[in-house]
This record gives structure tokens, C-alpha cells and sequence, in this order.
């Protein structure tokens, strides 16, 4: 099927690591996770598009390199679940945004009919539609570049899709971290105001992470694209913005489905031998999930 890709804003340049750099290191997560024998997710063409701002997220986060490709390679068949069913059962159309360098379009085996919108940084989007402009995806896709932080082009752009497709599933996979407490609030209530806008996969990780998340060296590794989202009331927050949970796997619980367990320091599972799992890392089952969030109807702001 055909692709189409619209420019809705200009791109900036930023030598930093950016927010968008992001992007090339989760696809060489899920390039490194393919050739596995064992593999959860077959993603071929995410080789396709790494590059030297791939090397440059590995440089800077390689000591937590670890954990960021099990976080991904736990997070990624959730997510493929989540779209698959949800797509079965009520939507046809999924919207993602800050979709990144996601090749989802392309590798699940989604209904022909299938609307699939992704929205990114013009630049991302370029870079993602020359690279796979002799791919084929299993539905029909459409591209927006557009900086999703300029706000009323993002409501303009909502209005559009509500508008112009059925019933969606809206994906925001690795964006709200990114995000302050206040631009979670807005965008959660700008995506309430559209009729059609009726599901939102989303994440979720604990308070007992955020030390780890607000440290000097985590942040510092992220450069420009920093963790800024801490809400005191993870649920509560999207609660009292229109959306409530519908939906919730953790990813402790499918990672020990599959035997890929959390990669934990050497000391902590000789605590486990000793004390026992429960008491040494029980709590940690329920550190990160993903959340489908589902439209509160009798909310009013």
C-alpha cells in the first residue's frame, strides 16, 4: 500500500542528544533483538534505519544499555498486543505519536483496511520515509511531520484526524517520560476533546523509579532529552485529565512468561537466594507497565 508523508512544521537542528535521537536507539534495540534465535518480535527493518546517531545514543547510555534493551524488547510485544486487539475489537484506525523510527506498519500482520497515522519530528519523518521507500506496509499509512510541543498545530492536526477517520487507538510509546507534568496534562486533555480519540496505550513506571530517573548520571547520559515527568499520582493525573485505565500488563509479569528476566546486579540476586525473591525484589513486579488508558465519559473540564 501506498505512504503518504505531509510536513506540517520546520525541523531544528540541535547537536545534543535530543529527544528524537532517541528513536535511533530503541530501533537498534529491536535490530539487535531480531537476530536472536529466541527473539520475541521479528523487526527486519529496523536495520534499516540506524545510522551514526545510533552509535552516538550507545556511547552515551551504554551503562545503562542493559536495561534499556530489555525495557524495550518487554515493552515492544505488549504494545504489538495491545494494537492487534484493540484493532479486532472496536478501532481501525491507530495514531501515533512521536512514533520515531516504529515499524509496526510494516511487520504486524494488521487488516488491510487499517488507518495508520504517525507523527514525528519533520526531520525523523524524512529520514524514516526515504529509508523505507521501497518497503510495503500492511496498511495504509500516512506520515505527519510536525512538532507535536506547538500546540495549536497538534490541535489542528487532532481535529483533522478525528474528522477525516473512525474510531482510533491513539500510542505515545517512550514520548510522555520526556514530557513535563503540565504538557502530559494538556495533551491528555486535547486528545479527550476528539470524538473518535477512544483508547490511549500509554506507560507507566513507579515512584520507586524515579531516584533512579532523576539521577545526575542517568540525566546525564540523555543529554538534552531528559526525564521530566513525576507525577505524584501516576493514574490519578490521566484520571482527572478524561482517561482511565482499562488496560495494564507489567512488563516483570511477560518478561518472566518468556524467561527474560529484569538483568539485575550480581548482589541482588544473591539476596534473592538467601531472603528470597519475594522479599528482595517483589515489590519490582510492579516498577513498569503499559497502560491502555480508555476516554472517561462523564468527564467535564
Amino acid at each position: 500500500m501506498d505512504t503518504k508523508t505531509i510536513n506540517k512544521s520546520k525541523s531544528k537542528t540541535n547537536t545534543k542528544t535530543t529527544v528524537a535521537d532517541t528513536a535511533f536507539w530503541v530501533a537498534s534495540y529491536r535490530a539487535q533483538e531480531t537476530l536472536r534465535p529466541d527473539a520475541l518480535f521479528h523487526d527486519p527493518y529496523s536495520a534499516l534505519l540506524l545510522n551514526e546517531r545510533t552509535e552516538q545514543m550507545a556511547r552515551s547510555m551504554k551503562p545503562f544499555a542493559k536495561y534499556g534493551y530489555w525495557s524495550v524488547t518487554i515493552r515492544t510485544p505488549i504494545i504489538d498486543d495491545f494494537i492487534l486487539r484493540y484493532l479486532q475489537q472496536s478501532c481501525n484506525t491507530v495514531i501515533n505519536l512521536g512514533a520515531g523510527l516504529d515499524t509496526r506498519p510494516y511487520r504486524l500482520d494488521l487488516p488491510p483496511e487499517t488507518r495508520w497515522i504517525e507523527v514525528d519530528f519533520p526531520d525523523v519523518v524524512a529520514f524514516k520515509s526515504e529509508k523505507l521507500r521501497n518497503e510495503t506496509p500492511h496498511c495504509q499509512l500516512e506520515r505527519v511531520g510536525l512538532d507535536l510541543s506547538n500546540t495549536d498545530a497538534r490541535k489542528n492536526l487532532f481535529a483533522e484526524l478525528n474528522n477525516t477517520y473512525g474510531p482510533a487507538i491513539l500510542l505515545t510509546e517512550g514520548v510522555t517520560p520526556y514530557l513535563t507534568e503540565t504538557d502530559v496534562i494538556q495533551l491528555a486533555q486535547d486528545l479527550y476533546r476528539q470524538p473518535n480519540f477512544n483508547y490511549w496505550i500509554n506507560e507507566y513506571y513507579s515512584k520507586d523509579l524515579y531516584p533512579r530517573y532523576q539521577s545526575p548520571k542517568f540525566q546525564s547520559a540523555l543529554g538534552d532529552a531528559v526525564f521530566r515527568f513525576f507525577p505524584t499520582d501516576w493514574f490519578g493525573l490521566f484520571e482527572d485529565n478524561g482517561w482511565i485505565k482499562h488496560d495494564i500488563h507489567f512488563l516483570a509479569d511477560f518478561a518472566a512468561k518468556h524467561q527474560r528476566s529484569f538483568p539485575l546486579p550480581w548482589w541482588v540476586n544473591l539476596l534473592k537466594r538467601l531472603f528470597g525473591e519475594d522479599k528482595i525484589t517483589g515489590k519490582m513486579r510492579e516498577y513498569s507497565a503499559y497502560i491502555v488508558f480508555e476516554k472517561k465519559q462523564d468527564y467535564k473540564k
